[in-house]
């Protein structure tokens, strides 16, 4: 049974012989009756006040759920963006690995092909300086020849004279 203020007030007791002074209880009941209405309304209080602060509660759970979620997203994403990173970057070395391997072979063939070109200068330079020293030498001998053969004016002219000269027999 629900106790109120009201049923403390009209409570009524059964008369005796000897009992109660019924002026003290009533004042005992209405003192009783007014304090008991107190607790009441403070229960009422603390029930909208717990009311209240579970709301309270509730709204910071969600706040928190939401910051968790919110957390977790964001690990996510880190965890994400840095294995993204990792694999950008390995990918990016290897890319540098291939063109610096290609430079390699570029320059490797690039080094063949003036080794190759500078043989092939030289044997032209050997074979024009060859060529060179022999003009050369055929021009040494061809002079040797013209100073060996003395063609002076004075030997020609008596060579002409004696081949027309009849004394003379060849």
């Amino acid at each position: 049974m629900k106790l109120t203020p009201l049923d403390i007030r009209k409570q009524e007791f059964t008369k005796s012989l000897r009992g109660y002074n019924i002026e003290e209880v009533r004042a005992f009941l209405e003192t009783v009756a007014d304090q008991f209405d107190l607790v009441q309304k403070r229960a009422t209080d603390f029930s909208e006040k717990v009311v209240q602060l579970e709301t309270r509660l509730s709204d910071f759970q969600m706040i928190e759920k939401s910051l968790q979620e919110t957390l977790l997203k964001a690990e996510e994403n880190s965890r994400r963006s840095k294995d993204d990173s990792l694999r950008e970057a390995d990918i990016t070395m290897r890319e540098a690995e291939l063109k610096a391997q290609q430079l390699i072979m570029d320059a490797h063939g690039e080094l063949e092909r003036l080794k190759s070109e500078i043989l092939l200068i030289r044997s032209r330079r050997d074979a024009f300086v060859k060529n060179l020293k022999y003009l050369i030498q055929n021009q040494i001998e061809l002079i040797e020849i013209i100073e060996a053969n003395d063609f002076s004016p004075d030997v020609a002219i008596n060579r002409e004279r004696h081949d027309d000269d009849p004394r003379t027999v060849s």
